[in-house]
């Protein structure tokens, strides 16, 4: 027995072998515990990495929790273009919060990214 199991630990170890294995649902809920700092100390950026994995593989929760940090700069520097992206490939997969956040961006940021998040839509319609 190592020292994470004898700390009580041994849910988070297991959790993070299968995270790093490419378990989906393990890299989401491992980027949940960093970001609420639940069993591990909140790390923004450790939760963005498990977020980012698990949305690479199409998560769409991953994908808005992602986007909601790049869309608030929590953790990370604010970027609406890339969270209007994030939010863009949630609200394909039926996310309704996604949707809400793509509206969301297109009435808050500046006309610029605006005029850009446009461009680049039009190029697929």
């Amino acid at each position: 027995m190592d020292i994470l199991e004898l700390a009580g630990y041994a849910p988070l170890k297991q959790l993070t072998a299968d995270a790093q294995n490419g378990d989906v649902n393990a890299q989401y809920n491992l980027g949940v515990l960093y970001f609420e700092g639940k069993d591990v100390p909140q790390d923004y950026v450790e939760a963005a990495k498990w977020y980012g994995a698990a949305a690479d593989q199409g998560d769409k929760q991953a994908q808005f929790n992602l986007g909601l940090m790049f869309y608030r700069g929590i953790g990370l520097p604010q970027n609406y273009l890339y969270a209007y992206e994030l939010f863009e490939l949630g609200a394909h997969q039926g996310d309704d919060r996604a949707q809400q956040g793509m509206t969301a961006i297109l009435a808050e940021a500046p006309a610029d990214i605006v005029a850009q998040i446009k461009a680049r839509t039009s190029l697929f319609n």
